[in-house]
């Protein structure tokens, strides 16, 4: 078959594909499709349109290949060019012209595995978070998903939410201070 990607980093990876790689465009597909769908379902609830910007994304990939520039961190790129497609999908839907990304809905929800932990005690746990959750802006909620969700760091947080570093850390820890403040108030 083709190379082994396992021990590769993101940048040798994104190179072969870019080279015309078949594997390494299947590897990075198959890598991250599923994180892709979790994310793209916290902007929508319409699971359709996740896929078809997903297909979008890959099949943009795909086609400009030849054209892309280096990149370091497949997941970030990934990030960004999905969260710009679902927000082109959703202003056409909404005929808005373009969405302003500070109203842009966030919606993260425990998923069916968090809950089942602990039944009874993790039940209340969560329906104390979501309480204090719903008291954040859309951008705290996406800013808390992306850094201890899907583990992004600070500056790659930054540059998904096209803010510089300074500015991603400091949403982060407003939107904790937020949910702590109204955890504490739930307990």
């Amino acid at each position: 078959m083709g190379r082994e990607y396992q021990i590769n980093s993101d940048s040798s990876i994104w190179d072969d594909f870019v080279k015309g790689n078949d594997d390494a465009f299947r590897m990075i597909y198959t890598h991250h499709v599923q994180a892709l769908f979790k994310y793209g379902c916290n902007f929508t609830h319409d699971e359709a349109l996740v896929k078809d910007c997903i297909h979008d994304v890959f099949i943009d990939l795909s086609k400009y290949r030849s054209g892309l520039g280096v990149t370091d961190n497949i997941k970030l790129y990934l990030y960004k060019s999905l969260k710009r497609k679902i927000i082109g999908c959703l202003s056409r839907v909404q005929n808005l012209g373009s969405l302003d990304l500070e109203h842009l809905q966030f919606n993260y929800a425990a998923s069916a595995e968090e809950e089942m932990v602990n039944k009874e005690f993790e039940q209340q746990r969560t329906f104390q978070l979501e309480r204090a959750m719903s008291t954040l802006s859309p951008r705290q909620k996406e800013a808390i998903y992306l850094k201890f969700v899907s583990e992004l760091s600070y500056e790659e947080l930054g540059k998904v939410m096209e803010m510089n570093y300074q500015s991603a850390r400091n949403l982060v820890f407003r939107g904790l201070e937020k949910l702590r403040e109204n955890f504490s108030k739930n307990i």
